[in-house]
């Protein structure tokens, strides 16, 4: 039997589960910080083996991956940039779905080459379209950009 008191743990465990979610989980779910610089690809750029060259603070900087990304697979994204880039992470999302987390460190390979190797799932909708978001440091700046993805399956 229940003590009347243990009705009360209901409503407060409710709340303690909200603001749990809202302080930590939100910021995982909702990537992007107000204070960092959102960079879009230019317009026909997608993550592909020809790759997007994007200018952040005068620095050119490449993103690539493969000539075609197949859902489930593992694949490798490239970013090249000057010494003076600090890559942070590579997430992926979908727009409009929430296809949970899908982050990936950086790895370096050579001076001014850096490597994420990532996997992508399948929507249970069959959209394929996702979007990389590739976090880089210049200086004390961090930069956020965005590059199209589209899965490929053959």
């Amino acid at each position: 039997m229940a003590h009347w008191w243990s009705w009360l743990l209901i409503p407060v465990m409710l709340g303690l589960g909200y603001l749990a979610g809202e302080h930590w989980l939100r910021p995982l779910l909702a990537p992007g910080d107000p204070a960092m610089s959102v960079i879009e690809a230019p317009s026909g750029c997608e993550l592909d083996d020809r790759g997007c060259l994007m200018m952040v603070d005068g620095e050119a900087i490449r993103v690539r991956g493969p000539a075609r990304i197949p859902p489930l697979e593992r694949f490798v994204l490239h970013l090249e940039g000057s010494d003076s880039l600090d890559p942070l992470e590579v997430s992926y999302i979908m727009p409009g779905m929430d296809m949970g987390l899908h982050r990936f460190e950086f790895q370096s390979v050579a001076a001014g080459n850096w490597e994420a190797e990532s996997v992508l799932p399948v929507c249970m909708s069959g959209r394929m379209d996702w979007l990389a978001l590739v976090r880089v440091r210049l200086g004390d700046q961090i930069h956020e950009l965005r590059v199209p993805v589209q899965l490929r399956r053959e």
